[in-house]
């Protein structure tokens, strides 16, 4: 079971890092964050979410990397992307677009808006929703319900779940390319730089599209 400490259950990138660390094509498997995602969706048994907090961009895939999700009343998720000026790798496109279909992810990265916990549980992005001060107990006992279930049962229908959803998802080759490249063009551009320092500033973003 993963959960988060504090006030967050994980509020995604740095922002201020974000730049310093260089490109990155958000799809190789040593990269830490997209290595960790692939861990979890590896590992042999369900994994449980509990969201008590703020479930911001990174944090939100992170989230529906889990099998199951429960989340606390107050919790706020939500995928800024479109606020900063990211395209989002096409890996972490699929897990929204196989968890909560075509509609549904283009408004979460189309608006960058932030959803409350009731309308994720409306969405599909958690599993259920309990009162903040219930989470712990109630997660705990989502976990108990599934150790309980047949061993074999657990690892076979995760595993196979995880294929079917990953040969859905195949992109060819000359397809992804042209993805990356767009990714790697919003990344260096001035509208990056732009959408990140109006974030730190609190303040609209000009956007010149270049």
């Amino acid at each position: 079971m993963l959960t988060g400490e504090g006030r967050a259950f994980c509020a995604g990138y740095d922002i201020a890092e974000l730049l310093g660390e260089g490109y990155d094509d958000g799809e190789e498997s040593h990269h830490p964050f997209p290595a960790a995602l692939a861990a979890i969706e590896a590992y042999p048994y369900p994994v449980v979410a509990a969201l008590n907090g703020a479930t911001i961009g990174g944090g939100l895939e992170l989230a529906i990397a889990c099998d199951l999700r429960i989340a606390a009343d107050t919790v706020q998720l939500g995928m800024p992307p479109a606020k900063l000026g990211v395209v989002y790798s096409t890996a972490g496109l699929n897990r929204f677009l196989t968890t909560i279909g075509a509609a549904r992810t283009r408004e979460l990265f189309l608006t960058g808006r932030r959803i409350d916990a009731a309308t994720a549980e409306r969405w599909g992005l958690v599993n259920s929703v309990v009162e903040a001060e219930a989470l712990p107990e109630a997660a705990l006992e989502l976990a108990q319900e599934v150790a309980g279930n047949a061993p074999l049962s657990l690892r076979g229908n995760k595993a196979g779940v995880r294929e079917l959803v990953a040969a859905a998802g195949a992109l060819d080759p000359v397809v992804a390319d042209v993805l990356a490249a767009e990714r790697r063009r919003a990344f260096e551009s001035e509208d990056l730089r732009e959408g990140l320092r109006a974030f730190g500033e609190k303040r609209p973003p000009v956007w010149r599209g270049r």
